[in-house]
Protein backbone atom coordinates (compact mmCIF):
# COMPACT_ATOMS: atom_id res chain seq x y z
CA UNK A 1 0.00 0.00 0.00
CA UNK A 2 2.80 2.67 -0.57
CA UNK A 3 2.62 2.51 -3.86
CA UNK A 4 -1.10 4.19 -2.87
CA UNK A 5 0.57 6.24 -0.16
CA UNK A 6 2.53 7.80 -2.67
CA UNK A 7 0.52 8.38 -4.94
CA UNK A 8 -2.13 9.94 -2.80
CA UNK A 9 0.49 12.41 -1.30
CA UNK A 10 1.98 13.46 -4.88
CA UNK A 11 -1.81 15.14 -5.29
CA UNK A 12 -2.26 16.56 -1.79
CA UNK A 13 -0.20 16.45 1.41
CA UNK A 14 -1.56 14.93 4.33
CA UNK A 15 -0.40 13.76 8.04
CA UNK A 16 0.10 9.73 8.42
CA UNK A 17 -3.05 9.89 10.52
CA UNK A 18 -5.22 11.08 8.05
CA UNK A 19 -3.68 9.02 5.21
CA UNK A 20 -4.85 5.98 7.96
CA UNK A 21 -8.23 6.57 8.00
CA UNK A 22 -8.30 5.11 4.60
CA UNK A 23 -6.58 1.88 5.86
CA UNK A 24 -9.66 0.30 6.99
CA UNK A 25 -11.66 0.78 3.66
CA UNK A 26 -9.13 -0.60 1.24
CA UNK A 27 -9.45 -4.19 0.20
CA UNK A 28 -7.18 -5.51 -1.97
CA UNK A 29 -8.28 -7.17 -5.07
CA UNK A 30 -6.49 -9.83 -7.46
CA UNK A 31 -8.30 -9.64 -11.01
CA UNK A 32 -7.51 -12.66 -13.37
CA UNK A 33 -6.55 -11.61 -17.15
CA UNK A 34 -9.92 -11.49 -19.14
CA UNK A 35 -12.05 -10.57 -16.37
CA UNK A 36 -14.12 -8.15 -15.89
CA UNK A 37 -14.23 -5.97 -13.33
CA UNK A 38 -17.22 -3.73 -14.09
CA UNK A 39 -19.50 -4.60 -16.59
CA UNK A 40 -22.15 -2.83 -18.64
CA UNK A 41 -25.27 -2.39 -16.47
CA UNK A 42 -23.30 -2.99 -13.29
CA UNK A 43 -23.36 0.45 -10.81
CA UNK A 44 -20.05 1.19 -10.01
CA UNK A 45 -19.57 1.47 -6.24
CA UNK A 46 -15.77 1.57 -6.02
CA UNK A 47 -12.78 3.37 -6.96
CA UNK A 48 -10.01 1.45 -7.71
CA UNK A 49 -6.21 1.79 -7.34
CA UNK A 50 -4.12 -0.42 -9.38
CA UNK A 51 -1.04 -2.07 -7.92
CA UNK A 52 -0.09 -3.91 -10.70
CA UNK A 53 -1.19 -5.09 -14.00
CA UNK A 54 -3.47 -3.59 -17.15
CA UNK A 55 -7.15 -2.76 -17.47
CA UNK A 56 -8.93 -1.36 -20.82
CA UNK A 57 -12.53 0.38 -20.62
CA UNK A 58 -14.81 -0.01 -23.12
CA UNK A 59 -18.30 -0.11 -24.94
CA UNK A 60 -19.45 -2.25 -27.10
CA UNK A 61 -21.10 0.05 -29.95
CA UNK A 62 -24.70 -0.64 -32.06
CA UNK A 63 -22.23 -2.95 -34.20
CA UNK A 64 -21.28 -5.00 -31.92
CA UNK A 65 -18.25 -3.61 -31.93
CA UNK A 66 -15.67 -3.42 -29.08
CA UNK A 67 -14.40 0.56 -28.43
CA UNK A 68 -11.69 1.48 -26.29
CA UNK A 69 -11.91 4.57 -24.17
CA UNK A 70 -9.26 4.27 -21.61
CA UNK A 71 -6.42 2.06 -20.37
CA UNK A 72 -4.97 1.78 -16.77
CA UNK A 73 -1.52 0.97 -15.96
CA UNK A 74 -0.08 0.34 -12.36
CA UNK A 75 -0.05 3.42 -10.44
CA UNK A 76 -3.21 4.77 -11.73
CA UNK A 77 -7.18 5.54 -10.43
CA UNK A 78 -9.99 3.26 -12.55
CA UNK A 79 -13.32 4.47 -12.06
CA UNK A 80 -16.49 4.93 -14.01
CA UNK A 81 -17.35 8.69 -12.50
CA UNK A 82 -20.99 8.86 -14.30
CA UNK A 83 -22.05 5.38 -12.49
CA UNK A 84 -19.85 6.05 -9.12
CA UNK A 85 -21.61 9.25 -8.62
CA UNK A 86 -25.18 8.57 -10.26
CA UNK A 87 -25.16 5.09 -8.53
CA UNK A 88 -26.71 4.23 -12.09
CA UNK A 89 -25.97 1.16 -14.40
CA UNK A 90 -22.23 2.07 -15.76
CA UNK A 91 -22.57 2.13 -20.00
CA UNK A 92 -18.66 0.58 -19.84
CA UNK A 93 -16.92 -2.61 -19.23
CA UNK A 94 -13.41 -2.27 -17.82
CA UNK A 95 -11.55 -5.68 -18.51
CA UNK A 96 -8.04 -7.32 -17.22
CA UNK A 97 -5.49 -6.91 -19.90
CA UNK A 98 -3.14 -9.19 -17.91
CA UNK A 99 -3.25 -10.65 -14.24
CA UNK A 100 -3.58 -7.66 -11.46
CA UNK A 101 -3.52 -6.69 -8.01
CA UNK A 102 -6.00 -3.88 -7.58
CA UNK A 103 -7.22 -2.16 -4.36
CA UNK A 104 -10.57 -1.58 -3.74
CA UNK A 105 -12.20 1.87 -1.75
CA UNK A 106 -15.96 1.51 -1.32
CA UNK A 107 -17.81 4.79 -2.30
CA UNK A 108 -19.82 4.75 0.76
CA UNK A 109 -16.63 4.23 3.21
CA UNK A 110 -14.94 7.41 0.97
CA UNK A 111 -17.44 9.84 1.84
CA UNK A 112 -17.26 8.98 5.28
CA UNK A 113 -13.40 10.07 5.12
CA UNK A 114 -14.36 12.86 2.79
CA UNK A 115 -16.67 14.38 6.02
CA UNK A 116 -13.74 13.92 8.21
CA UNK A 117 -10.79 14.86 6.59
CA UNK A 118 -10.37 18.27 4.25
CA UNK A 119 -6.95 16.36 2.68
CA UNK A 120 -9.14 13.46 1.73
CA UNK A 121 -11.74 15.43 0.29
CA UNK A 122 -9.47 17.69 -1.57
CA UNK A 123 -7.67 14.45 -3.18
CA UNK A 124 -11.19 13.55 -4.00
CA UNK A 125 -11.79 16.51 -5.93
CA UNK A 126 -8.32 16.48 -7.86
CA UNK A 127 -8.73 12.73 -8.81
CA UNK A 128 -12.07 13.55 -10.09
CA UNK A 129 -10.29 16.74 -12.13
CA UNK A 130 -7.63 14.77 -13.12
CA UNK A 131 -10.05 11.95 -14.78
CA UNK A 132 -12.01 14.77 -16.40
CA UNK A 133 -8.87 16.02 -18.29
CA UNK A 134 -7.97 13.03 -19.73
CA UNK A 135 -11.67 11.86 -20.66
CA UNK A 136 -11.68 15.66 -22.17
CA UNK A 137 -7.99 15.29 -24.16
CA UNK A 138 -9.06 11.95 -25.76
CA UNK A 139 -12.36 13.69 -27.21
CA UNK A 140 -10.58 16.36 -27.73
CA UNK A 141 -7.56 14.41 -29.69
CA UNK A 142 -10.82 12.55 -31.30
CA UNK A 143 -12.62 15.17 -33.02
CA UNK A 144 -9.94 17.83 -33.15
CA UNK A 145 -7.11 15.92 -34.63
CA UNK A 146 -5.96 14.06 -38.25
CA UNK A 147 -5.81 10.21 -37.86
CA UNK A 148 -1.53 10.98 -38.02
CA UNK A 149 -1.72 13.20 -35.50
CA UNK A 150 -4.20 10.70 -33.06
CA UNK A 151 -1.60 8.26 -33.39
CA UNK A 152 1.67 10.64 -33.03
CA UNK A 153 -0.10 11.72 -29.82
CA UNK A 154 -0.83 8.60 -28.45
CA UNK A 155 2.99 7.44 -29.34
CA UNK A 156 4.14 10.46 -26.96
CA UNK A 157 2.12 10.30 -24.38
CA UNK A 158 0.80 6.83 -23.72
CA UNK A 159 3.45 4.67 -25.34
CA UNK A 160 3.45 1.73 -23.43
CA UNK A 161 -0.17 1.36 -25.07
CA UNK A 162 1.81 0.08 -28.52
CA UNK A 163 3.08 -2.46 -26.12
CA UNK A 164 0.43 -3.71 -24.31
CA UNK A 165 -2.92 -3.64 -27.01
CA UNK A 166 -3.40 -5.18 -29.84
CA UNK A 167 -3.56 -3.01 -33.34
CA UNK A 168 -7.31 -3.23 -33.35
CA UNK A 169 -7.86 -2.20 -29.50
CA UNK A 170 -5.09 1.00 -30.85
CA UNK A 171 -7.36 1.25 -34.06
CA UNK A 172 -10.25 1.65 -31.66
CA UNK A 173 -8.55 3.52 -29.44
CA UNK A 174 -7.97 5.98 -32.11
CA UNK A 175 -11.22 6.34 -34.04
CA UNK A 176 -9.66 4.42 -36.89
CA UNK A 177 -10.40 0.96 -38.44
CA UNK A 178 -7.74 -1.45 -38.34
CA UNK A 179 -6.94 -1.26 -42.44
CA UNK A 180 -6.78 2.25 -41.92
CA UNK A 181 -4.33 1.95 -38.57
CA UNK A 182 -1.98 -0.18 -41.16
CA UNK A 183 -1.34 2.18 -43.50
CA UNK A 184 -1.13 4.88 -41.46
CA UNK A 185 1.81 3.45 -40.03
CA UNK A 186 3.30 2.59 -43.09
CA UNK A 187 3.23 5.78 -44.31
CA UNK A 188 4.28 7.65 -40.73
CA UNK A 189 7.45 4.93 -40.79
CA UNK A 190 8.65 5.61 -44.58
CA UNK A 191 8.89 9.15 -43.41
Amino acid sequence: MDQLKQVVTSFVSMSDVEYDLALPIIERIEVKKDTNLLEQGQVCRHVYFIESGFFRMFYVDYKGNEVNSRFAKPNDFMVDFASFITQKGSLYYWKAMEDSKILALDREEIEKIYDKSPAWSKFGRLIAESSYLQINAREEMLHFQTPEQRYATILKKEPHLFQMISQNQLSSYIGIKPESLSRLRKRMLGK
